[in-house]
């Protein structure tokens, strides 16, 4: 640089150094925008995609080693709240049922069956909460007066300090249901073979204490026997001997459980069995024959058998308590009526498919007719000093007698409460000590010796247990199972 020359402007000389090295500049500018460029995309992924090891289907992502769950602890079932699944029915509903006039129903099958909805477990709850909180007169919620006093202990005590039960009967009952929780079967029904009866009655026992899936004790016990029940109704179309016909015993067997799942739906007004208990309902009002009664299979042919009669009576009975108001059930009960009358011999017995005086079948015309207008009219009297005659002459109420009966005792036990007076006074004082002490130490009742009216009474199996110990628990929940009541 020449001294003697003036000195340039900065600025003058920052354009010319520039202009003399363009391409450079050039070259700079253009890193400087992919730079920035760059940069920008970098920061718009970090804020849009989501990290390598989001979850996804219970793992990750990325190739992370999957590390197992700790084994859980097994859990207390005694705090467990049952909430059974709710099976979808797709077979032709047995619900349609109208009616030409009072004595001849018709039946009409409708093409498609509502798909049972299962309510929230709220819904469930809060209606299992209001069937558990009665009143001090033990009617709980909106359950009917008559099957009030099986819901709480305060009820169940009154009732039986009533009715003339013993704290002995009560510590027998408890026994016995907590025998059939440990002979349940993994999938929540009873026995070896006739489930469906043996289930519905061993639900009826549960039922019959006031006990439901929400209860401390039985809950879980009960909610699995609901569930199996529901699952084989819908598997067989609203059978409920679990079968895809009725057979002989089959008829028995649907009524049974037909009967318990009637009093669960009107203690807990769990809405997800209405659909299945309306078709099943719906079999025995189809089934039954022109005069009246019910024979084997369901046929229409034949005198009605007052036997298999005295089972679809009770379940349509419960069903009427429902209030479903399902088609048919009070007409078909009306009907009934007429055939047992047809039935009842000279001397206040009742025949087996004709007139008669048959002492085991004594209870059932009376606990039936008396069951549905529940009026002390002429048959009921004349029915009840039969049974009590006949027990003083022939028929002792021994448990390991020749003659012992316990299907005659189930029912008439309850035909002498519901009728009460003096018969119920002696029969009370006859039975309840009886009952309680053949009780085994397990909790079941023993093989007995009198072989009327089937081998279920003598059978060492299990089955044989069952039907002991279950007819034997609910003439032991009289007291407070079902109260007399002129409404």
């Amino acid at each position: 640089m020449d001294p003697s020359k003036p000195k340039k402007p900065f600025h003058t000389r920052v354009v010319e150094y520039l202009a003399a090295s363009r391409f450079f500049t050039f070259s700079a500018l253009i890193h400087l925008v992919i730079i920035f460029l760059g940069g920008t995309v970098v920061l718009f992924k970090h804020y849009t995609e989501p990290p390598d090891f989001a979850a996804s289907e219970g793992g990750l992502v990325s190739n992370d080693a999957q590390v197992e769950a700790p084994p859980e602890q097994p859990p207390d079932v005694s705090q467990q709240t049952f909430q059974p699944t709710a099976p979808q029915i797709t077979a032709p509903t047995l619900s349609a049922i109208s009616t030409t006039n009072l004595s001849t129903p018709t039946f009409q099958v409708a093409q498609v069956v509502p798909v049972i909805k299962a309510p929230s477990s709220d819904t469930m709850n809060k209606a299992l909460e209001r069937a558990m909180t009665g009143s001090a007169r033990g009617v709980a919620g909106n359950l009917p007066a008559v099957m009030g006093g099986r819901m709480g202990g305060t009820a169940r005590a009154q009732a039986m300090m009533m009715n003339g039960g013993k704290k002995e009967s009560e510590e027998a009952v408890l026994r016995g249901l907590r025998w059939l929780v440990k002979n349940q079967n993994p999938d929540g029904s009873w026995g070896t073979a006739y489930k469906g009866a043996m289930t519905g009655f061993a639900f009826l026992s549960f039922l019959g204490h006031g006990e439901t899936p929400v209860s401390p004790e039985f809950g879980p016990a009960v909610g699995k026997a609901l569930d199996w029940l529901m699952k084989g109704g819908a598997k067989y179309e609203g059978r409920l001997s679990m079968q895809a016909a009725f057979n002989q015993p089959g008829v028995y067997e649907h009524a049974i459980a037909t009967y318990a799942l009637g009093e669960y739906y009107t203690m807990t007004k769990d809405e997800r069995v209405a659909d299945l208990l309306t078709k099943a309902v719906g079999y025995i009002v189809d089934g039954q024959s022109p005069d009246g009664g019910w024979v084997y299979g369901y046929s229409k042919e034949g005198d009605g058998d007052t036997s298999v009669s005295g089972w679809q009576i009770q379940a349509l009975k419960a069903a009427h308590l429902t209030g479903l108001e399902m088609p048919g059930v009070d007409q078909a009960l009306d009907k009934a009526m007429l055939d047992l009358k047809r039935v009842q011999g000279p001397k206040g017995g009742f025949g087996y498919r004709t007139k008669g005086d048959g002492y085991s079948l004594a209870g059932v015309g009376v606990l039936c007719t008396y069951f549905w207008k529940q009026k002390k009219d002429e048959s009921v009297r004349n029915g009840i000093e039969f049974i009590m005659s006949e027990t003083d002459k022939e028929y002792p109420i021994e448990y390991q007698n020749e003659k012992a009966n316990l299907y005659a005792w189930y029912y008439d036990t309850q035909a002498c409460l519901m009728v009460g007076g003096a018969a119920w006074t002696k029969w009370n004082r006859l039975f309840q000590t009886e009952i309680v002490k053949a009780q085994a130490p397990d909790g079941s009742w023993p093989p007995m010796k009198g072989k009327s009216p089937g081998e279920l009474q003598t059978q060492t199996a299990v089955n044989g247990a069952l039907y002991r110990t279950n007819l034997c628990i609910l003439m032991l929940e009289v007291y407070y199972r079902y109260m007399p009541s002129t409404k």
